[in-house]
C-alpha cells in the first residue's frame, strides 16, 4: 500500500492500514505536524478502520494523511469550546429555573446539556496538552476577584464542582444542585472562558 503524506508520496509502502497510519503519522510527526484527514484512494477513511486499524490493507492502494501544523489548529479548536461556553451558561440558568419553580423532569434536559458540554470541553483541553501544544500548568489568570488562578487550579474546581453536582443528584438535593448551578458553576463559565483564551494564545505561538 502507498502511503502519501498531504502532497508527498513516502518512500516506505505498507502491508496493513494498521502499518500505513503508523508510518504515516511518524513522518508527520518529524515535521512537527498533526494528522487531521485521512483519505483511502480518494475517499475518508471510515472512523471504525481510525478507531480500530485492520491488520491488512482492506483492499486500499493508497492511503493519503492529510496534515497541518497544530498550533493554529489546536488554538482554534480552543477557541470553539470557549465559545461553547456561551450556550452551557444559558442551558445552566434554564435547568436551574425549572429545579427551582419544581419542574424537576423537564430539568434534567438542560442539565444534561450542559454537563455534555463541559464534558467536552475538558476533553479538548486533555487532548491538546497530550499533543503538546499546550501546558496548562504553566498558564496563570486572573479571576474576576482579582486572584491569580493556575490552570490546574481551574481543572480542579471544576472537578470539585461536578462531583458536588453528581452529589446533589444522587441525593435528590435539587435545591443544593440549583445551588451549585446558579453560583458556581455560572462563575466556573465565565473563568474557564478566559482560561480557554489563555490557552489558545499559547497554542497559536506554535510555529509563530
Amino acid at each position: 500500500m502507498k502511503i502519501r503524506l498531504d502532497d508527498t508520496l513516502l518512500e516506505m509502502e505498507a502491508r496493513s492500514v494498521a502499518e500505513a497510519l503508523e508510518l504515516g503519522r511518524g513522518a508527520a510527526e518529524k515535521q512537527g505536524r498533526l494528522i487531521i484527514e485521512v483519505h483511502a484512494d480518494g475517499s475518508p477513511l471510515p472512523a471504525a478502520m481510525l478507531d480500530e486499524p485492520p491488520d491488512h490493507d482492506a483492499g486500499i492502494g493508497e492511503l493519503r494523511l492529510l496534515s497541518t501544523l497544530p498550533g493554529p489548529f489546536i488554538q482554534t479548536t480552543l477557541l470553539d469550546a470557549a465559545d461553547l461556553l456561551g450556550q452551557v451558561r444559558t442551558d445552566q440558568a434554564e435547568a436551574v429555573r425549572l429545579f427551582q419553580s419544581g419542574h424537576i423532569e423537564e430539568a434534567f434536559g438542560p442539565l444534561q446539556r450542559a454537563l455534555t458540554s463541559w464534558a467536552i470541553v475538558r476533553d479538548v483541553v486533555d487532548k491538546s496538552a497530550t499533543l503538546g501544544a499546550i501546558d496548562p500548568e504553566s498558564v496563570r489568570v486572573e479571576a474576576a476577584d482579582g486572584a491569580v488562578r493556575t490552570g490546574p487550579a481551574h481543572i480542579d474546581t471544576l472537578s470539585d464542582n461536578l462531583t458536588e453536582i453528581k452529589r446533589a443528584l444522587q441525593i435528590q438535593d435539587f435545591s443544593a444542585l440549583a445551588e451549585v448551578l446558579e453560583i458556581d458553576m455560572n462563575l466556573e463559565a465565565n473563568q474557564w472562558e478566559r482560561f480557554l483564551q489563555a490557552l489558545a494564545d499559547q497554542a497559536g505561538q506554535i510555529g509563530a
